[in-house]
């Protein structure tokens, strides 16, 4: 960046493509890479994995530059390989999950997805898939045939109370299954921690993981209960970078935790549900869990290694650090993609 008194280097991510203007902009080295988030609705894996971006893209990068005056960009690529790179990037509605896309075209009356408008029409499989959980949540439901025999589903009274949560519909249900469990404030708590960026550092090193044990306890049912602890912790901490920094807790994620945690709060009781502190059983909260991810069920494949199956035949590693290794039944609330090489559970 020219301009200042010595040279500035701006280090920026996708954003920048479209959304961001910076004066004095002469130079751009663009990588032609971005972390891109997709679906595979064959497998029910979010990916989030290094990719190649597109043409279009790299032009809206190289655009940064010489906005307010002469610029030019570098490109960390051939111009062979750009020629074979796609044109444009795919749309979302192509390679995210639809479920929240769909509760919401159904509240609004849409019968036949099939026939509906879209820009860009969704992948049949990922259609579908999105309308089986979505049944399976007890958010879509088929009309009596004397009210409708077109078998198209319609949105249910469950499902519009989903919708007043603005989170995935697997956690809307866990949400509203809270109340029956009298666990509603640790439900709201857990969805918060799930919405953002990872709390915990993954895979931080030996020495970290036993100050964890230390400070969070060794004995928990579940991945969530260790964040449930990371979280108070910090928030006992105050936040505090340097103190969270030591246990491979992002601090900045933890701080954003709390106004999620509120705002669910707050949604929760206006759909009213009870917030206050029950004393919740210790298993009303993986029951709730359950209930959103009742097709997420996995067993053990052997005692000696970490290997799992899931319903469908799919098949995972359970993370290492995950605090459920011991046991031979589990439910996979977050499956990612490690590097291409299949399924990691946790």
């Amino acid at each position: 960046v020219s301009g200042y008194d010595q040279p500035k280097v701006v280090v920026a991510t996708n954003v920048a493509e479209t959304s961001i203007t910076i004066d004095g902009v002469r130079l751009v080295i663009d990588s032609g890479l971005a972390r891109i988030p997709r679906y595979d609705p064959h497998r029910g894996i979010n990916s989030l994995l290094i990719d190649k971006i597109s043409r279009s893209s790299a032009d809206q990068r190289a655009g940064r530059a010489g906005r307010t005056a002469p610029g030019r960009s570098i490109r960390l690529w051939s111009v062979a390989e750009h020629a074979d790179r796609a044109g444009v990037d795919q749309p979302e509605v192509r390679r995210l999950d639809l479920s929240e896309v769909i509760l919401t075209l159904k509240a609004t009356g849409v019968g036949d997805l099939r026939q509906f408008r879209w820009l860009e029409a969704p992948n049949e499989v990922a259609l579908a898939h999105a309308e089986e959980l979505l049944g399976d949540l007890g958010g879509l439901g088929v009309p009596e045939p004397a009210d409708d025999a077109s078998g198209e589903t319609t949105i249910t009274q469950l499902g519009r109370r989903m919708m007043a949560f603005p989170v995935h519909p697997r956690y809307a249900r866990m949400l509203l299954a809270a109340q029956e469990y009298g666990c509603v404030r640790e439900a709201c708590l857990v969805a918060a921690l799930t919405q953002g960026r990872d709390l915990l550092i993954r895979r931080p090193g030996k020495d970290v993981e036993s100050m964890r044990e230390d400070v969070f306890g060794q004995a928990h049912r579940s991945d969530f209960g260790v964040l449930i602890g990371a979280w108070e912790y910090a928030a006992h901490a105050r936040f505090d970078l340097d103190t969270l920094r030591k246990l491979g807790i992002h601090g900045v994620t933890a701080r954003q935790v709390g106004p999620l945690f509120e705002q669910f709060l707050r949604i929760a009781r206006d759909q009213g549900l009870e917030v206050k502190e029950q004393g919740a059983p210790p298993d009303a909260l993986e029951k709730c869990i359950l209930v959103g991810f009742s097709d997420r069920v996995a067993r053990r494949l052997d005692e000696g290694t970490l290997r799992c199956e899931l319903v469908h035949n799919r098949r995972g590693t359970l993370a290492r650090e995950s605090a459920v290794r011991d046991s031979a039944l589990l439910v996979a609330a977050e499956i990612r993609e490690v590097g291409g090489r299949g399924g990691e559970v946790q």
